[in-house]
């Protein structure tokens, strides 16, 4: 009776959560505005549309976050079988953070060449990093027992959480430089610091494998 309470517990913590991820990806749309023109002509709305240049690279970044995000709670919340309070304050956090972000994508979105706007989306981006480490290090308190693919998996989840706050860090540190450079290195580094992670964690694989040998 009490698994399966704590089993009918983080159903609702899952659905609830997946809930609010779907809300804030989808929150992040409206930042793409309709263009206001008095004039309609082809060269107008060509032009005012080439203007919101930055609200679409505020919603593509924005959204892989948020989805990458949302991709390693769904993982998470498949490796667990509880959810204590711990856990759900934790989680509330988390999501809060997330329900947050459409706003700092706004400030980026409408004032994408100003260092003030790349520093705060990328210490925000910081914050619901840390907020997501936390959620991963104590959910990990409750990892299903006996399932080897559940501990390699936890293996990848752990060294890819830190993820986010290097991407965000660079993003930082290079927006203080150039804003320009802020936008370009949380889109260019992304992909680099994801390719690193995995290749680091075949490695690990396979360096395990060997000693099992």
């Amino acid at each position: 009776m009490t698994n399966d309470r704590g089993h009918a517990k983080l159903e609702r913590l899952t659905f609830f959560s997946d809930a609010v991820f779907a809300i804030a990806m989808t929150l992040l749309v409206i930042e793409v505005r309709l263009p206001e023109l008095h004039a309609v002509t082809e060269s107008s709305l060509a032009q005012a549309l080439a203007n919101l240049l930055p609200n679409y690279i505020g919603f593509i970044i924005s959204f892989l976050v948020i989805g990458r995000f949302w991709t390693g709670h769904h993982r998470l919340m498949a490796m667990i079988d509880a959810a204590d309070p711990a856990l759900v304050r934790a989680n509330l956090l988390l999501l809060m953070a997330i329900a947050f972000m459409p706003f700092p994508t706004a400030v980026l979105s409408d004032y994408s060449l100003m260092r003030v706007a790349i520093g705060f989306y990328t210490a925000y981006l910081l914050l619901v990093g840390l907020a997501n480490v936390r959620v991963i290090t104590v959910a990990m308190r409750h990892l299903s027992k006996g399932d080897p693919d559940v501990a390699e998996d936890a293996r990848q989840l752990r060294r890819s959480m830190w993820s986010p706050l290097v991407i965000a860090a660079t993003g930082f540190v290079a927006g203080m430089v150039s804003p320009v450079a802020g936008l370009v290195a949380m889109v260019v580094v992304t992909p680099f610091v994801l390719l690193v992670l995995t290749r680091l964690g075949h490695r690990s694989g396979v360096s395990g494998e060997g000693s099992e040998a």
